[in-house]
C-alpha cells in the first residue's frame, strides 16, 4: 500500500475528508452568526443550541420515532426551525 510521510494514502486521505467536513459545519454555523449580527446587530446567543438541538432531534427521530435516517435529517430541521418561530413569538 502506497504510503505518504509514512502514513496510508486510505487513512491521510479519510482524515483530511473528515477535516473538510467538520470545517463545513464550523463555517456555516460562524457564517450564521456574523449574517445575523451583520444584519440585525443582536448577538444571537440560541444560534449553537439550536444546532445542537438539531442533532438531538434527529437522533431522537432515529432512535424513538423509529424512521430512517433520511427522514430523521430532513424533519430535524423543520421541526427546530417551527421551534425557533415559536420561541421569537413568545420571547
Amino acid at each position: 500500500m502506497p504510503m505518504i510521510l509514512g502514513i496510508p494514502m486510505q487513512a491521510l486521505f479519510g482524515q483530511l475528508l473528515l477535516g473538510l467536513i467538520n470545517g463545513s459545519f464550523y463555517a456555516i454555523l460562524s457564517l450564521g452568526l456574523a449574517i445575523i449580527f451583520g444584519l440585525l446587530n443582536i448577538i444571537n446567543f440560541t444560534h449553537g443550541a439550536q444546532y445542537m438541538m438539531g442533532a438531538f432531534v434527529a437522533w431522537m427521530l432515529l432512535n424513538y420515532a423509529g424512521l430512517g435516517y433520511w427522514w430523521a435529517l430532513l424533519l430535524a430541521p423543520i421541526v427546530v426551525g417551527i421551534f425557533g418561530v415559536i420561541l421569537e413569538r413568545l420571547l
